[in-house]
């Protein structure tokens, strides 16, 4: 059980690192990425331009389309691959420390998304 609970402290630490790395990448503050809700808006904001598209999460059914679509604009504002953004929706502990610790450069999602 303390294995367990260690283990899943440690993922959730790798994760928050990831952003925090990742955040200061695209020119926040690291210290946003500890905020959840905040750090979601600020997601949106940064590629999209306004964060008002994140409350499309609270609808039911569209919430996945926006979340995937997140992951994989994050990735193509990283010139990363779709499919590492799809890595960063569905397993983002795993994929924002490769993310935020890797050599990926932070180009104007804005520029990049529309």
């Amino acid at each position: 059980m303390a294995a367990m609970i260690s283990g899943a402290a440690l993922l959730w630490l790798a994760g928050t690192a990831g952003r925090w790395r990742c955040f200061q990448k695209m020119g926040c503050r690291g210290w946003e990425a500890a905020i959840p809700l905040y750090r979601t808006w600020l997601l949106f904001h940064e590629l999209y331009g306004s964060g008002r598209r994140a409350l499309c999460l609270l609808l039911p059914f569209c919430n996945v389309y926006v979340l995937l679509r997140l992951g994989v604009d994050l990735a193509f504002a990283f010139n990363r691959s779709a499919r590492f953004g799809l890595g960063l929706a569905l397993l983002p502990p795993i994929f924002f420390p490769l993310l935020g610790f890797g050599r990926a450069v932070y180009l104007d999602g804005s520029l990049l998304v529309k």
